[in-house]
């Protein structure tokens, strides 16, 4: 058995804007588990924001000690102090390479049927002329997410409704405070199908309690205050959902983690990513069928997605009929 970690920069076709950065460059790890002629591969997609970066990620993955490729769930416990986006890269070769060799797709693996995802498309934070023109060029797409960080943001948003037949969803990345969020919220009302984060995660529990209630029916989902399945029992009651995104719990098995839990507590589950390649894309994918909301826009953000296998079509993510994950790289290594 063999292993390789390899760093690569992709890029998005323009700057993406969120309240916190800006950015169209993008750091990001293959892990590779080589095995009787299969290869299972996983993507990290470390953020900044959870104290993460690629190279100690790269460092950390080198340190990967395997001792049954098989063995999924022992050898992530033996792992467990890798940071949770290494962990997901780990993750995801495993699932892909057990599921090559067993000939069958993740989600066959995982005891789930095939997905038939429809995703949000993301528009990032930029300027009212821009961000409605991208709304009327993505008139086919049946789901957008607007990203805010202000309130003229929050003024865009309402011009993209007045242009766009699509559901809204709107994600503030901890932008507002609590008294902000709360306005925010009943201003909302009837406009959006849904509200990602408003305020920072810091603020605790009874802040999204209060902006929960101000958004009643909207349904308001924790991201940043909800990293790992730790978290979900401290925000019953106080949210309607949560995001689940591979990159913050850890990768499949830790995502499946926070489903469980969520649902014991009768929550909404959102499965959300980062900016991150096909390979990333498609290991969500596989679980999307579990999800009430599914924002797995990452790779239709690139211009130079260096993998292969899924197709994107109007925000719908169509996985191919292939064993594993169902990804290829694009160029031959």
């Amino acid at each position: 058995m063999q292993t390789t970690v390899r760093k690569l920069t992709v890029h998005t076709r323009r700057a993406f804007a969120i309240a916190r950065s800006s950015n169209d460059t993008f750091e990001r790890v293959v892990f590779e588990i080589e095995e009787d002629g299969f290869t299972g591969r996983g993507e990290a997609a470390p953020s900044g924001r959870y104290d993460q970066d690629a190279g100690g990620v790269v460092a950390a993955l080198k340190d990967v000690e395997i001792r049954d490729p098989w063995d999924i769930e022992g050898t992530l416990r033996h792992n467990a102090v890798l940071p949770p986006s290494a962990l997901c890269a780990l993750d995801g070769a495993l699932h892909d390479l057990v599921a090559k060799r067993l000939g069958v797709p993740v989600y066959r693996l995982l005891g789930l049927g095939k997905p038939e995802t429809v995703s949000a498309y993301t528009l990032g934070i930029a300027d009212r002329e821009t961000t409605v023109a991208d709304a009327e060029r993505l008139r086919d797409y049946p789901i957008l997410k607007v990203k805010i960080g202000g309130w003229e943001d929050v003024e865009t948003l309402r011009a993209v409704r007045e242009v766009s037949g699509a559901e809204l969803w709107v994600d503030a990345n901890e932008a507002f405070s609590a008294d902000e969020a709360v306005e925010l919220a009943r201003g909302l009302r009837g406009m959006v199908g849904m509200i990602e984060q408003p305020v920072p995660a810091s603020d605790g529990p009874e802040a999204l309690r209060a902006v929960t209630e101000a958004a009643h029916p909207v349904p308001v989902v924790a991201d940043e205050g909800a990293v790992d399945a730790r978290d979900v029992p401290k925000l019953v009651g106080s949210v309607s959902g949560v995001n689940v995104k591979l990159a913050k719990c850890g990768g499949l098995r830790g995502a499946v983690e926070m489903v469980h839990t969520a649902r014991a507590h009768g929550m909404k589950l959102m499965l959300g990513c980062m900016v991150e390649t096909s390979l990333g894309i498609s290991a969500a994918a596989h679980l999307s069928g579990l999800f009430d909301f599914v924002d797995l826009d990452g790779a239709m953000l690139l211009a130079d997605d260096p993998f292969a296998g899924p197709e994107y079509e109007r925000g719908r993510i169509l996985l191919p009929d292939a064993p594993g994950l169902g990804v290829w790289p694009t160029e031959p290594r």
